[in-house]
């Protein structure tokens, strides 16, 4: 889901205590509000990339939010089509399809979601016009209890070449504004400021979304 495709990667990280995988510094950029972007890899027909917040809201806050069709024309760019093939809480399949930029073939794919703890969810391509799409949600709790951190891993690679510069802008651009956008429509930025920051790099209207 996003960008000109968003997506995890399902193998990279596992869930575990922010604490034992973050420095100390990047600990307070993410107490800050800061959003820590990781591109692992890009080529030209896709790339993989990790993105991590901190979220004072609940799991399951994040879930509904990220749910719904209603919020991700909200949170994912250039979104056209948000078709729900097989609903569910546990497993669902979608239908999108995303058209983002006028010198780049329109995507139009259909993949799986599945949650698969309280905590994670993973999913994966099923069929459409893309070589690999995988990724997965993370939420872990930071020391206190008194947060979450999110982790959103990526990995897209389409069928046709896409321009190096437009990779790297949906791995170290798009996707941090989408999980701004996530932060502030399920009402986990942590204060105001904040929260009106992250709502201003939504690239669909927040006052559309679900509530």
């Amino acid at each position: 889901m996003l960008g000109w495709c968003l997506l995890f990667i399902s193998s990279s990280a596992q869930s575990a205590n922010p604490e034992t995988l973050l420095s100390a510094d990047e600990i307070e950029r993410l107490k800050r509000g800061e959003i820590l972007t990781e591109t692992i890899h890009n080529e030209k027909s896709g790339g993989a990339a990790r993105v991590m917040a901190l979220f004072h809201a609940a799991p399951e806050d994040v879930w509904n939010t990220i749910g719904y069709c209603e919020n991700e024309f909200v949170y994912v760019r250039g979104l056209e089509l948000c078709e729900v093939l097989i609903p569910g809480l546990q497993l669902i399949r979608k239908h999108h399809r995303v058209n983002n930029n006028w010198y780049t073939p329109t995507i139009d794919f259909v993949f799986e979601a599945i949650r698969t703890s309280p905590t994670r969810g993973e999913f994966r391509l099923v069929e459409g016009n893309l070589r690999v799409l995988e990724g997965q949600w993370d939420f872990q709790p930071l020391a206190g209890g008194e947060a979450i951190v999110v982790t959103h891993d990526i990995r897209v690679r389409s069928r046709f070449p896409a321009p190096r510069w437009l990779v790297r802008r949906v791995l170290k651009g798009d996707l941090p504004d989408m999980l701004a956008c996530v932060r502030g429509m399920s009402k986990g930025s942590g204060d105001d400021s904040l929260a009106s920051g992250d709502l201003a790099r939504c690239p669909g209207d927040p006052s559309r979304s679900r509530k």
